[in-house]
């Protein structure tokens, strides 16, 4: 059985692309005389972004014969086959996908958004350590 191994860093390509023309647009706001606060205030929006950039964060995921492990900035878990029962895949509007994990205690555990691996891959690694998938297509929340 193979293993599936994953990583996310804050400082990535596309993350750098987005600070550089949001600050391109501000900058183009106050040269067309928009009112200095009014730019400051648009410019929070961008914070969570600039703070992944210059913070450079690293999420990991990984499956393999023992179970399942993942890590973020603000949580750190892992969990074993025999404890999950079965994995449920929720998509929603965005076509973001949520993954919780049912448990043989009826407990739930939701794996954060940001160590998720691409959907097709972890699917057929569950599938090939015989753990079912159930799938909710389309949900609003």
């Amino acid at each position: 059985m193979d293993t599936l191994k994953h990583a996310h860093y804050g400082r990535n390509p596309r993350s750098i692309l987005v600070l550089c023309l949001v600050s391109i647009g501000l900058v183009g706001l106050l040269s067309y005389g928009i009112h200095w606060g009014i730019v400051a205030v648009l410019s929070f929006f961008v914070i969570p972004t600039l703070v992944d950039v210059a913070f450079n964060p690293v999420a990991t995921f990984e499956l393999d014969e023992n179970g399942i492990r993942w890590k973020n900035a603000t949580q750190e878990a892992e969990l074993g086959f025999h404890q999950i029962k079965s994995v449920h895949v929720a998509t929603r509007l965005g076509v973001a996908f949520r993954i919780t994990l049912i448990m043989y205690d009826e407990a739930k555990v939701r794996i954060p958004q940001d160590v998720l691996p691409p959907r097709a891959d972890f699917e057929a690694a569950l599938e090939s350590h015989d753990i079912p998938v159930k799938r909710d297509r389309l949900r609003l929340m």
